[in-house]
């Protein structure tokens, strides 16, 4: 979600449950910035196949109808994530060359292929576009899966999975170089939403700049230490 839709999502809880709306201004900015960092790759609405379609604000009634707790932004990005990998789950994972005009039909599974497959695959993960649930159409036996088709699955399976493991380790690295400064440390807990910070930039310029002088204060570490 964009900033505009948690700050209207967080409008929405505050007028079912007003007794637990922030008083301060402060408050207010310091919770849309937590939010907005949890909720950053959860979509406020996307279609499902069987017509379960997502929609952040019914998951915030519900919980407000239902829990004596106050909500969570993990109490709307945790269902998000099941209703994604569902959907991911539906997908059969066949390629729709007649959705790719651009690529060559006939010829060898490239760059633009497997950019085509992973775009699909993100489409789907966000519910832009509804999976492909089915491989033939009507009583068609499935063929076997070939060894290409085989490899270019794993072979998607195993980038996103990178991908994701590089992301981990990335906010990793940042949180140890910014921890080895106290001061940047203490600026940064006090930045309003990053109490608990774990390394994740998520697009907030406050939180980038402190990262930057971490980064540049390393390298005149080092240089100072090769002087």
């Amino acid at each position: 979600m964009i900033r505009a839709h948690v700050a209207a999502l967080l409008a929405y809880v505050d007028k079912l449950d007003p007794s637990r709306a922030p008083t301060t201004q402060e408050a207010v900015l310091e919770r849309l910035d937590a939010w907005a960092d949890v909720l950053l790759e959860v979509e406020p609405r996307a279609p499902h196949p069987e017509g379960h379609n997502w929609d952040a604000s019914h998951v915030v009634r519900r919980h407000v109808a239902t829990s004596p707790y106050p909500i969570k932004p993990s109490d709307v990005s945790r269902p998000w994530y099941a209703f994604r990998a569902d959907l991911i789950r539906r997908h059969a994972g066949t390629f729709e060359p007649r959705l790719h005009p651009e690529i060559d039909p006939d010829a060898a599974p490239g760059r633009a292929y497997f950019d085509a497959l992973r775009g699909s695959m993100r489409a789907i993960a966000s519910g832009e576009q509804p999976p492909v649930t089915s491989r033939a159409i009507g009583p068609v036996a499935l063929a076997p899966e070939t060894p290409q088709q085989a490899y270019q699955r794993e072979e998607l399976v195993r980038r996103m999975k990178a991908g994701h493991r590089a992301g981990r380790e990335e906010n990793a690295r940042r949180l140890a170089l910014v921890s080895r400064f106290p001061d940047l440390l203490t600026a940064m807990h006090r930045l309003p939403g990053q109490r608990m910070w774990r390394g994740s930039v998520g697009g907030n310029a406050r939180v980038a700049a402190i990262v930057a002088e971490a980064e540049a204060r390393a390298v005149n570490t080092l240089e100072e230490q090769h002087a």
